[in-house]
């Protein structure tokens, strides 16, 4: 028999003759080959949720780990802390909208931004983690406030953009309120390599990342009096971002949907002080025919030693993930209490809290717990799918005698498969294979029938965490 590896993610290209290789709530983690293992890869199906808080009714604009620690969590019109058991305390409240809001605290300063014009609130920190409460939070009135959609830190300095121009600004040295630490309006800057504007900023290490819709570019810390900030000179990326929620940065690299002066929307990576796409061609082509792509939201997240970059898109109920530890993508979804009608993910925010995963749901205000140890999302069952490689010979037919599941056993769980024999346009009805209560089970479906080109496929829903390395295919080459 013939070993159909599994060895990479989600691709399905723009014709479903070359390849179509849905990964759908699964994610493929690579086996050292130094470990002489016969698989390549397993495939883990993604975590589920447990509902942790429920602080207000309305949209879960933003979570994040503030440098205390602490989870904080923008819902419908207020800001929470949401504490390690579960229980949420109300800082205050910003503007209502189900709009994405931005956070960033310098240490005894929490900062929190809107996008609008007069989008700014801020609150103090306690003076110790975990201890003491979180002050008044209020909405800033600084005449040399101007909004941002987007805000990060570097060297105590707070960063924002002023929307829809080519300005970008800075708040004073360790903000802590608008009597003692005023805005200088002479703290200005424009972008200056291309003329296009200010979208969002990041910083990734000591650099800053300046993107415009167009263009990218670096800047650094100069000290000098009157602007503390200084352009990297020659040198730009020349990518820009169409998404400014799109923008998602940890301390090691920086994440956006972008393109450049001449391109389609593309996802990049940048790092130290340059950045690649990481889109493949399939990824490219399906997000390139959404209707918008504006509104992409990112985050990024770390669990059981992998980073993702999770891209939803809300118009059209899509969600990538790339893993920044194999450099593969999946998709994911919901699932309708059905068992069968896919729905669009329901997390927009997302953010590491002590020592655990958290999400927030775009419509409902709930905060959930991602757990691997779990199956369901709140009790609904997550469809996984998997579709193999074209099992195509030297353009003859054949004879498919036995498809073997190499799939960890012991659930007892439901796994359909189907086929496509027209190269991936269509498939046939399901049929089920039980998964074995015992580990020492191998599920096998017998006289397949005849094919010169055969996509599989399998779909299954729970199944406790059981990992897919591949299958089995025994077949004959025919004559003609």
């Amino acid at each position: 028999m013939v070993r159909i590896t599994l060895s990479g993610g989600s691709y399905s290209a723009r014709s479903s003759a070359v390849a179509v290789q849905r990964c759908l709530n699964l994610y493929p983690e690579p086996i050292p080959a130094q470990e002489q293992e016969p698989a390549q890869f397993a495939h883990y199906p993604t975590p589920g949720t447990r509902i942790f808080a429920t602080p207000e009714v309305g949209t879960v604009r933003c979570l994040y780990q503030s440098t205390q620690g602490d989870l904080i969590a923008a819902a419908g019109g207020g800001v929470y802390v949401v504490h390690d058991n579960g229980n949420t305390t109300k800082i205050g409240t910003i503007s209502v909208g189900s709009s994405q809001v931005r956070m960033q605290d310098n240490g005894t300063t929490l900062f929190i931004v809107d996008g609008s014009a007069k989008g700014g609130w801020y609150c103090s920190l306690p003076q110790k983690p975990q201890q003491g409460l979180y002050g008044a939070l209020t909405q800033i009135v600084d005449s040399a406030f101007y909004g941002s959609r987007t805000i990060a830190i570097l060297d105590t300095f707070f960063l924002y953009t002023n929307p829809d121009t080519t300005n970008w600004y800075v708040g004073p040295a360790q903000f802590s309120d608008e009597a003692t630490t005023p805005f200088d309006s002479l703290y200005v800057a424009s972008k200056t390599s291309y003329p296009d504007t200010i979208a969002g900023v990041a910083v990734v290490g000591q650099t800053i990342w300046l993107f415009g819709t167009q263009e990218t570019e670096l800047w650094y810390t100069s000290g000098a009096a009157d602007f503390p900030f200084q352009r990297l000179p020659s040198l730009s990326i020349g990518s820009g971002c169409v998404a400014p929620y799109s923008i998602s940065a940890n301390s090691d690299v920086v994440f956006w949907l972008g393109k450049d002066r001449s391109g389609l929307p593309s996802v990049y990576m940048g790092a130290g002080q340059a950045a690649q796409p990481v889109s493949t061609y399939a990824i490219e082509n399906t997000i390139q025919a959404y209707a918008d792509c504006t509104e992409a939201i990112g985050n990024i997240y770390q669990q059981n030693g992998h980073a993702f970059y999770v891209l939803t898109f809300p118009t059209t109920g899509k969600t990538w993930v790339y893993d920044l530890s194999t450099s593969l993508w999946h998709e994911r979804c919901g699932l309708l209490p059905d068992g069968e009608t896919e729905t669009p993910l329901r997390a927009n925010a997302w953010a590491n809290a002590y020592g655990k995963v958290f999400c927030g749901d775009p419509e409902n205000g709930t905060i959930y717990e991602v757990s691997l140890d779990l199956d369901t999302h709140a009790g609904l069952p997550i469809k996984r799918q998997r579709a193999f490689p074209h099992a195509i010979g030297a353009g003859q037919r054949m004879i498919h005698r036995k498809m073997m599941l190499d799939m960890q056993n012991g659930s007892g769980a439901t796994v359909n498969v189907d086929w496509s024999d027209d190269r991936g346009q269509t498939f046939c009805s399901p049929i089920p294979l039980t998964l074995g209560a015992s580990g020492n089970v191998w599920p096998t479906l017998w006289r397949l029938g005849l094919a010169r080109d055969r996509v599989y496929r399998l779909t299954w829903t729970g199944g406790d965490g059981a990992a897919l390395m591949g299958a089995f295919l025994d077949v004959d080459t025919v004559a003609s």
